[in-house]
């Protein structure tokens, strides 16, 4: 009996130890976890929800699952469960990408672009993700289904200005010239509209999934013309400019023909009044060459006297010592008499 008690003793040992180490089990900080019981009735659920996440996650869990008995708690780390009767099933925790199928779609207003949609997502409730999708593969799928079709849905419903703009704020351009050129109507609601719609969609549909969507929201990557769009566009942005260009060409050449014919008539109005004063000048010099003239012809000696006094008052002052010779002319005017011819 020492032996075989011997035996069974380590060998309730060694299943105790195997029990032990059946009991415990970790929830990695990447990761969150369903604890079943045979038959798969859950009875645990560990949260583990990434950054931008619901903050009233574990709140709403632990209402929605109380008629079953789940408990639910947060966080990762070492916990316990029944060894060989209850298993763990991991989920990530991390935020997943999700791109939608680059697609053509018809605007309201029967502009053809290409939509591009992107969307970050998370396992927000472990259980219902296990009940409903199980796994990361049909997660995908589920959210292709649902968010492609949206994303369309809420284009189609849309003109084009309200996908392509996100307000009605004014470009920087001239105000004559936007209101020129951009005649494609009033943005009522713009882009960020159309995201958030298609954002708490998402959310509603994708929560029955077990799937949460980050707070970013489904984003719209990629808006691209279809070639026969943008070809058509960009002709008219080409015509619209070549308009405006020559706008501008026709203003510069009025401007330039203001500008010299105000030229033309100053530069006449200063040649007039130059011309005014030179013939008033003229006129006076001609009057005085006339009475100088006029004297000279009436006596001529009488006239070179004046003219001669005239040389020396300008030539000598009160301080002036000159030598004169006798058969100077001056000396003769000073000694009053005619000077020699």
């Amino acid at each position: 009996m020492g032996l075989v008690g011997s035996i069974v003793k380590k060998g309730f040992l060694g299943l105790a130890a195997v029990a032990a180490i059946n009991s415990a089990y970790i929830v990695d900080q990447n990761e969150q976890a369903v604890v079943r019981q045979f038959g798969g009735k859950p009875v645990k659920v560990i949260v583990n929800p990434p950054d931008g996440a619901d903050s009233g996650l574990v709140e709403r869990l632990t209402e929605k699952y109380a008629s079953e008995g789940v408990s639910i708690s947060k966080g990762a780390g070492l916990r316990f469960k029944v060894p060989f009767i209850q298993g763990v099933i991991n989920y990530d925790r991390r935020l997943l990408r999700w791109n939608g199928f680059p697609e053509q779609v018809p605007t309201k207003d029967k502009r053809y672009i290409w939509v591009d949609a992107t969307a970050r997502w998370y396992i927000e409730d472990p259980l219902l993700f296990l009940r409903t999708t199980a796994t990361e593969e049909q997660a995908h799928a589920r959210l292709d289904d649902n968010l492609d079709n949206m994303v369309r849905t809420e284009i189609t419903r849309r003109d084009l200005i309200e996908v392509v703009r996100t307000d009605n704020r004014t470009m920087q351009v001239a105000e004559e010239e936007l209101r020129e050129t951009t005649n494609m109507g009033i943005v009522n609601e713009g882009r960020q509209k159309i995201v958030k719609d298609i954002t708490d969609k998402a959310i509603d549909v994708c929560r029955q999934y077990g799937i949460g969507i980050h707070r970013e929201g489904v984003l719209l990557k990629g808006l691209t013309y279809v070639p026969e769009v943008k070809t058509a566009v960009e002709q008219r942005m080409i015509s619209e400019r070549l308009r405006i260009a020559k706008k501008y060409i026709s203003e510069g050449e009025g401007a330039y023909a203001s500008i010299t014919g105000d030229k033309n008539r100053i530069v006449d109005s200063i040649n007039s009044a130059a011309y005014r004063t030179a013939q008033e000048i003229k006129g006076t010099a001609d009057g005085r060459v006339t009475r100088i003239k006029s004297v000279f012809d009436r006596d001529p000696d009488f006239y070179g006297f004046t003219r001669r006094l005239e040389l020396y008052r300008n030539s000598v002052n009160a301080d002036t010592k000159m030598i004169i010779g006798t058969d100077n002319p001056l000396f003769g005017q000073l000694k009053g008499r005619n000077p020699s011819p």
